[in-house]
């Protein structure tokens, strides 16, 4: 029985894993790590997108498309190879002091947000839902640190 049970874990585990090395393998997609691989991602940029600000009307983003390509990342941020790219994603908002405007709201899906993101950069995302018209939400960069001495504000 244990052993059946461990052969049984051990291809769960590779099944599981296996999307995410299907992600790795393909060169054309850009290069994505976890936060965890902070020591493996040098020269890459730092993408947060857990922390929002309810008070401000930023919503934490869960991504799933970089560059126009499906992607499956941590929901906390990840890190990506420095340059230009697309994100794109889902946010859940917290409506407590950033109402919505009627109750019944037809919510469009957000653009792209295109970021030139730097090596060594730390890039804060969320989803900026505060304007009476939701044409104008969208996904935004509100906080980045250059360095661990010059942070940025937006």
């Amino acid at each position: 029985m244990h052993r059946s049970t461990t052969a049984f874990f051990t291809g769960l585990l590779v099944l599981a894993t296996l999307p995410v090395l299907a992600q790795t393998i393909d060169e054309s997609q850009t290069l994505v790590l976890p936060l965890s691989a902070a020591d493996t991602a040098t020269n890459m940029a730092r993408v947060i997108t857990s922390t929002g600000r309810p008070e401000e009307c930023l919503a934490p983003v869960s991504v799933t498309r970089i560059d126009g390509e499906s992607r499956v990342v941590s929901a906390q941020g990840f890190f990506i190879e420095p340059g230009v790219h697309t994100i794109n994603g889902r946010a859940m908002l917290d409506i407590t002091n950033c109402p919505l405007p009627d109750s019944n709201p037809m919510i469009d899906s957000a653009a792209d947000l295109e970021v030139n993101f730097e090596p060594g950069g730390t890039y804060h995302i969320a989803y900026y839902h505060a304007p009476t018209n939701t044409k104008d939400w969208k996904l935004v960069v509100w906080h980045v640190e250059t360095s661990p001495s010059e942070p940025t504000n937006f």
